[in-house]
């Protein structure tokens, strides 16, 4: 840097903002995108618990009707009120 003229030093420095500027901006940019991953993983992660739920409840239903109609009347009474009895 002792070679260069006092306009290349102010030039150099001006462009040392510049570059830094460029990577808080960059920063800046990552973290927001990051914050936006997140926000659509715990959306995601919703919807899936969701649809378990959705999923669990249906085959619970369909064993229910599935007992009614193959497994005679007493067990299937017995099943269909086993789960409020708890």
């Amino acid at each position: 840097m002792e070679n260069l003229t006092e306009f290349q030093k102010q030039n150099l420095s001006e462009l040392q903002k510049q570059l830094e500027n460029a990577k808080a901006k960059e920063l800046e940019l990552r973290l927001e995108l990051f914050d936006e991953k997140i926000k659509n993983l715990e959306i995601q992660k919703t919807d899936h618990e969701s649809r378990i739920r959705t999923v669990e409840t249906s085959r619970t239903r369909f064993e229910t009707l599935a007992w009614l109609a193959f497994g005679g009347g007493l067990l299937s009474f017995i099943n269909l009120i086993a789960p409020w009895v708890k």
